[in-house]
């Protein structure tokens, strides 16, 4: 048993109260969900998401799986005169064992990328694992995580409570992301945040057991809606027969079709001998999206969030929809007919449009909006960063403002005029931007047109007039 202690549109008007005080980040916090499954979450210069699993270990010991995952925006990358981008994290881990003298391991890694882009990707973009021989017992730990070059750190404390897995004995489900697949070879990582940020095609997981004395054993595991009334059946469902080592280790690897959208689900796993009965078992926890409530309930302001890259007729049939369970299908299809690469866990399109919101909130901002509503936050949102920004100081007796140039084969800029103050910079070529949104928008729709069978909901708004 583990306790954690885890340490925007183009006018003039004011936004309404209700949007100002309105968090986007609302719609997928995990917060709650770190807190209550004993994920530790850091919140400072560099934030990460971490967590241990207690496997089964040599002689009297316990297996420590340790998974830390963080944003490639997290660290400070650095150009190489190559052209390449890299950045180095180090890794602190601190242990203070109820009866014993404090341990400390420490790890140095580099994560090298190709293109600058990469360097703003958010979401579990690097994944640091270690294993860790612990004898049972309580201890409190320190983890920290810092920016090499920055000398930044962000540290989360814990107080862990080490298990001891006898045979028969299984192990918390680990929780997998798929790297790559070259042939037979198949890559995997932790996936320490236990977060989904779109629905997956499928769960992967790993479990580890002491098994010594049994021929075979037969692993069960089941995707669970803890919602769901009880004797309810089982989402999807995994089995396998699995023979033990010389040693009686038990190792396996499997998946589950997912058939959950958004919200909070177990991931039970269990062993059963030759005649049947279960002889262990255990269980995780895993959330999709956020909250299945916080978009049902907050269901007015999620739709006004994707406004830039909804169609119009989409936000008709949104904007009509009342029923909660409806909603929720409505917006993960919405996604899944953007999901540009549907065989990856991370849905890309997601990933980049919030990021996108978060660099305009955290950029733009005014005292009469929010960043995503400003203009410079639209555009952004809408076509990308610029390749150049020029930002030109106040001169006596004019205004303030900020030429951005964009090379889309061709060279045209965009020009923001701060006329009232208060950072509220305004398009003033908004001709300009019309032509260049409407061939974005044409693209958009051509891709969008032969997906539609990814969400029936929607599919009418790309109906010939």
């Amino acid at each position: 048993m583990r306790t954690i202690i885890a340490i925007a549109l183009l006018s003039a008007a004011a936004t309404p109260v209700a949007a100002q005080d309105f968090d986007v980040r609302d719609l997928f916090s995990n917060d709650r969900f770190f807190q209550e499954s004993g994920v530790l979450q850091a919140h400072g210069d560099v934030p990460f998401v971490a967590d241990f699993w207690f496997l089964p270990g040599p002689a009297d010991s316990t297996r420590a799986l340790l998974g830390v995952g963080l944003s490639n925006s997290a660290l400070k990358f650095t150009r190489s005169d190559g052209g390449d981008w890299s950045a180095t994290y180090q890794v602190v881990l601190e242990l203070v064992p109820e009866d014993g003298e404090r341990l400390e391991r420490r790890w140095e890694k580099s994560v090298p990328v190709e293109s600058f882009d990469e360097t703003l990707l958010t979401g579990e973009t690097i994944v640091f694992q270690a294993d860790i021989a612990m004898v049972p017992g309580e201890y409190d730990v320190r983890l920290t995580v810092m920016d090499a070059h920055a000398r930044e750190l962000s540290r989360a404390n814990a107080e862990l409570e080490v298990p001891r897995i006898d045979s028969p004995g299984i192990g918390e489900p680990v929780l997998l992301r798929r790297l790559d697949r070259d042939g037979e070879d198949v890559a995997y990582v932790v996936h320490p945040s236990h977060a989904f940020p779109a629905p997956p095609d499928r769960i992967e997981f790993m479990i580890a057991a002491d098994a010594s004395g049994a021929a075979s054993l037969v692993a069960r595991a089941q995707l669970v809606d803890p919602r769901a009334e009880e004797n309810a059946p089982a989402l999807a469902s995994w089995s396998d027969t699995l023979q033990p080592a010389a040693g009686g280790d038990l190792v396996g690897y499997g998946s589950v079709e997912n058939a959950a959208q958004f919200g909070e689900y177990h991931l039970d796993v269990e062993l059963a001998d030759e005649s049947g009965a279960v002889v262990a078992s255990s269980t995780t926890p895993l959330t999709i999206a956020g909250s299945a409530a916080g978009i049902a309930d907050h269901w007015k302001e999620a739709i006004s969030v994707i406004r830039y890259e909804a169609s119009e007729g989409e936000m008709d049939i949104l904007e009509e929809i009342e029923d909660p369970a409806q909603r929720i299908e409505a917006w993960a299809c919405f996604w899944r007919m953007r999901d540009p690469i549907a065989t990856t866990a991370v849905n890309e399109a997601i990933q980049e449009y919030f990021g996108r919101i978060e660099t305009a909130n955290e950029s733009w901002k005014s005292p009469l909006r929010p960043g995503y509503l400003s203009d410079r936050g639209r555009v952004y949102i809408t076509l990308g960063p610029p390749n150049d920004i020029q930002q030109n100081p106040m001169p006596l007796g004019q205004h303030a403002f900020e030429v951005w140039t964009y090379y889309r084969g061709r060279q045209f800029q965009l020009v923001f005029v701060d006329r009232i103050g208060f950072n509220n910079y305004q398009l003033d070529t908004m001709g300009t931007y019309q032509r260049e949104l409407s061939q974005v928008e044409r693209r958009k729709r051509s891709f969008l047109e032969g997906r539609t069978h990814l969400c029936p909901l929607l599919a009418p708004a790309f109906e010939s007039d």
